[in-house]
């Protein structure tokens, strides 16, 4: 018979381990519910459940119980379910890690592990002793150890839970073979189905409280860590931010940058709104902040003026996000300055402003003898007619007609000086006041020509125009996008001037692309440009001339760039270079 039970509990142990291993992967943490579950339900009940019918027929084939095949297999059954609740446990939970952690222990706790044990053993020996004097208690002094059971599943977690529940089971098996306590007033079959019913009850829901118990400490134990990483992540974050309440704009907290960034302590300003703290420099600002905040739940990128402390105003980026804290709406704002950006950002558009005007002049310097002779025309016209009405006046009778038609001649003459001056005064004026404006592209192209016009005929340039019908216009500063065409045309001028071609030929073509954008090139049929310095032309300082500053390419570039526009170079199959000017259409 002994070798009959070493056989069937061998084979339970080995059901039961090869199930919990199947749903478990790796070492099992009976503190966990899931691991738990998977332990009582295939541990505990399934192969106890399977073996109990060969414990059973063991039994019976070798003669050695009384009663019958299903009453020797509840007996078994129970039997065995009780011997894995109260052994398993206790052997895993010390076996992985217990030792270790009695070293790690405070003397707090083992003196309130030493007070416990001491109460359990009490109570368990008076509870489970003889109660024959007073036989009415019994069923009371039953439940005497529950309170030191559920102390141990809410203190010391399963392990402690378990070794409790083997200490109360020792105990009461101990003093009902000895015929004392509660479970020896009946059959011996009694006592023992009475014994394991108790056992069993206790043990499952004790040990599920643990494991509960234990995981709601874990869970809290990450949620503190978690509390802890978001409040250092808050407090030391590179950007100032604020927890404010949606409802009236009180301040809940800020961190240090905010601190830094405003002059104030978090102190002085919980419970404070901003209104009342002046914050926002503008409040219809502060108001439409405040109202996008509550339509969209969220904010990005706002600029805004904002006061510090001391009354300095500093430009700041605000984004925010709408969350709940304790059930209160708040908005979490993050605030960036911006001013020292800016303010270069400023000064470096003051420096490329300065650097554009000084392109612009040393560019009219080298046209200065075209533009003188543009104005010499008109000049020299106007005195012409001036000497010939002169003489005209001296004649008898006088002719109105011809008097009419010279002073006709004086004033086309003038206007046109006019414009030539008046061009001259527009990319001379000084700064770049970023006036944007509809341009219409041919027009555009037309008064580049007319400043370009003497020394194209001086260089024995050819200019040929080819627009598209019905061209979109583009928005932009005119002054600036007659700098970047001035430039090129320049461009074009000197390299087919280095460059013996009969004819210099220079087309200036405008289309709208496949995207839409209105595309103007410039083409020559000079020398051209190498294919690996088609990029470099564009970067600062680079050139191709003799003399040049590489410059103006690098300024038109960035021009370009400010008008959500593209310039490029490319090389002609034919000889010669084309510089594209993409921009977008103004619809």
């Amino acid at each position: 018979m002994v070798l009959c039970w070493l056989l069937s509990n061998s084979l339970q142990a080995l059901i039961g381990a090869s199930l919990v291993r199947f749903y478990i992967k790796g070492t099992p943490h009976f503190d966990r519910l899931r691991d738990l579950g998977l332990f009582l339900v295939y541990g505990a009940i399934a192969a106890p459940f399977v073996v109990s019918f060969l414990d059973a027929a063991f039994v019976t084939l070798n003669g050695w119980g009384r009663g019958s095949y299903w009453e020797l297999w509840r007996l078994r059954f129970f039997s065995n379910v009780l011997t894995t609740l109260i052994l398993v446990p206790p052997i895993v939970t010390w076996f992985t890690g217990g030792l270790s952690s009695l070293r790690a222990m405070s003397w707090r706790r083992f003196a309130e592990g030493g007070i416990f044990t001491l109460g359990l053993l009490c109570v368990s020996l008076i509870a489970f002793a003889d109660s024959g004097t007073n036989p009415d208690w019994a069923p009371v002094l039953l439940y005497a150890p529950l309170p030191f059971l559920l102390w141990a599943a809410v203190r010391f977690g399963l392990r402690g839970t378990s070794t409790s529940i083997l200490l109360v089971a020792l105990l009461s098996i101990w003093d009902a073979v000895h015929g004392r306590g509660p479970f020896a007033g009946s059959s011996t079959e009694q006592n023992a189905l009475s014994i394991q019913l108790f056992l069993i009850v206790v043990s499952v829901p004790l040990l599920t409280l643990a494991a509960v118990m234990a995981e709601r400490r874990r869970a809290e134990s990450a949620l503190r860590a978690s509390e802890e990483r978001l409040a250092k992540a808050f407090r030391f974050g590179p950007d100032a931010v604020a927890m404010v309440r949606a409802d009236d704009g009180k301040l809940i907290d800020v961190n240090d940058r905010w601190e830094f960034m405003f002059g104030y302590t978090r102190v002085e300003v919980r419970g404070r709104s901003t209104a009342e703290l002046k914050l926002y420099v503008n409040p219809a600002d502060r108001s439409d902040f405040y109202a996008q905040a509550n339509a969209a739940g969220f904010v990005r990128d706002f600029e805004i003026d904002v006061r510090t402390r001391g009354g300095e105003v500093r430009r700041a980026v605000l984004n925010t996000e709408t969350v709940e804290l304790s059930g209160v709406r708040c908005f979490i704002i993050l605030a960036r300055d911006l001013t020292e950006q800016r303010q270069a950002e400023r000064e470096a558009r003051e420096q490329r402003e300065q650097l554009a005007h000084l392109t612009r002049v040393g560019m009219l310097g080298g046209l200065s003898g075209a533009l003188a002779h543009e104005l010499n025309q008109p000049l020299t016209a106007i005195l012409s007619n001036s000497q010939a009405g002169q003489r005209l006046l001296q004649q008898v009778p006088l002719n109105l007609a011809d008097l009419r038609e010279i002073f006709e001649d004086i004033e086309q003459a003038d206007k046109r000086a006019g414009e030539v001056i008046k061009r001259l005064r527009a990319l001379l004026k000084k700064g770049e006041a970023q006036q944007r404006h509809p341009i219409e592209v041919k027009d555009l192209v037309r008064e580049v020509l007319e400043l370009t016009h003497a020394d194209l005929v001086t260089s024995n340039v050819e200019a040929l125009i080819r627009m598209q019908e019905n061209l979109p216009q583009v928005l932009g500063d005119r002054v600036q996008l007659q700098q970047v065409l001035l430039n090129l045309v320049v461009n074009a001028c000197d390299a087919m001037g280095a460059f013996a071609v009969a004819p210099r030929r220079l087309t200036i073509s405008a289309i709208t692309d496949d995207l839409g954008a209105v595309r103007i090139s410039v083409a020559d049929c000079g020398k051209g440009v190498a294919d690996a310095d088609l990029e470099r032309l564009f970067e600062p300082f680079f050139t191709t001339k003799e003399h040049g500053l590489g410059l103006g390419l690098s300024i038109s570039r960035s021009v370009i760039a400010a008008h959500s526009g593209r310039l490029w170079a490319e090389t002609n199959a034919e000889g010669g270079a084309t510089f594209n000017v993409c921009l977008p259409a103004q619809h």
